[in-house]
């Protein structure tokens, strides 16, 4: 089995660009496995910045991310299997938070993004990986894997940064600290 996806937590990775610059402190994934849909969504944006020309390009990737949200094109081949799919930034608290839609039409594609459909026994399941922090009501930790009932929905949380290296911690800046140092959140 893969690991859960990258996509998850690193923006713009559903976009299909190579430096992932903005990532999110947590994302929310839930399945509808009778709907067929999935929704991700990032909360507390930032990026690591070490410099102002560190600054200068996350403005950059977040105007290509925002253009992208209102035309709906040039997403990652990683979200080939996925029929539909929409990207929307909503503002939460005056906080962006982008939300991913994925329709999907068999339980297999969603391999592509490290959940697993196991038919014999009717569920979905995920490599538990503990540095990713997953948080879940409905799922069981059972071995190595969080397995989730497929016949109902569930969700996840997944924090990955909680134990960044305070090297790191120095460096890291809320998206809208960086976007409003210009006085220009773009959204």
């Amino acid at each position: 089995m893969e690991q859960i996806a990258i996509i998850f937590f690193a923006l713009n990775s559903f976009l299909g660009m190579e430096d992932n610059t903005i990532s999110a402190d947590k994302t929310t994934v839930t399945v509808y496995p009778r709907r067929q849909i999935i929704e991700i969504t990032q909360q507390d944006l930032f990026a690591i910045v070490h410099s102002d020309t560190d600054a200068t390009y996350v403005k950059r990737q977040w105007a290509s991310v925002s253009a992208h949200s209102q035309q709906g094109t040039g997403w990652a081949k990683a979200l080939a299997p996925f029929p539909s799919k929409t990207i929307t930034l909503v503002t939460v608290n005056n906080q962006v938070q982008p939300q991913l839609t994925l329709s999907y039409n068999d339980e297999k594609d969603l391999r592509a993004i490290g959940i697993w459909y196991n038919a014999d026994k009717n569920h979905f399941s995920i490599n538990h990986v503990p540095q990713d922090n997953l948080q879940t009501t409905e799922g069981e930790l059972i071995g190595k894997y969080w397995v989730f009932n497929a016949d109902q929905p569930f969700s996840f949380t997944l924090e990955p940064f909680k134990a960044l290296p305070q090297i790191y911690q120095n460096l890291k800046k809320p998206l809208t600290q960086i976007l409003a140092k210009d006085d220009a959140l773009v959204q």
